[in-house]
């Protein structure tokens, strides 16, 4: 015999003498009552928490759909904001606008500031005898 013999044999000789455990012979009615009960109370909360992880699922998988919306919304108006801006501003620099000569435009000036010289000024004024002035 080897050295793992009288270990094996002892071991199995515990298990004779002291068993695995009670048996289902060995329960009375009221703990296998009370065993039933424990086991449907277990259900009943394994169910309930079963119910509110499906609820849970539910709340983030709603989320997700419309804050995916939300984004994908966001984006695609910043996207055609910074596309339109670009041809807004060529537009407005291309818009036909009506200009005037810049010689028409200092003459109008230079009119409107000799007019209001005259009209303000209480300087006497020469009266023009149409003959050129003499010059001494």
């Amino acid at each position: 015999m080897t050295a793992k013999t009288p270990t094996l044999l002892i071991a199995i000789g515990s298990l004779i003498v002291i068993g695995c455990g009670p048996s289902g012979r060995d329960l009375s009615d009221q703990q296998w009552l009370e065993m039933q009960s424990d086991m449907q109370q277990e259900r009943a909360e394994v169910g309930q928490q079963r119910d509110q992880l499906e609820t849970d699922r539910r709340e983030w998988d709603q989320r997700e759909r419309s804050d995916s919306i939300l984004a994908a919304v966001i984006a695609s108006g910043g996207l055609l904001l910074a596309c339109g801006l670009p041809l807004l501003v060529v537009a407005i620099l291309l818009w036909p606008r009506p200009s005037e000569s810049s010689s028409e435009a200092v003459c109008d000036v230079l009119l409107e500031e000799v007019v209001l010289h005259a009209s303000n000024s209480d300087a006497p004024r020469l009266e023009s005898t149409g003959e050129p002035p003499e010059i001494a």
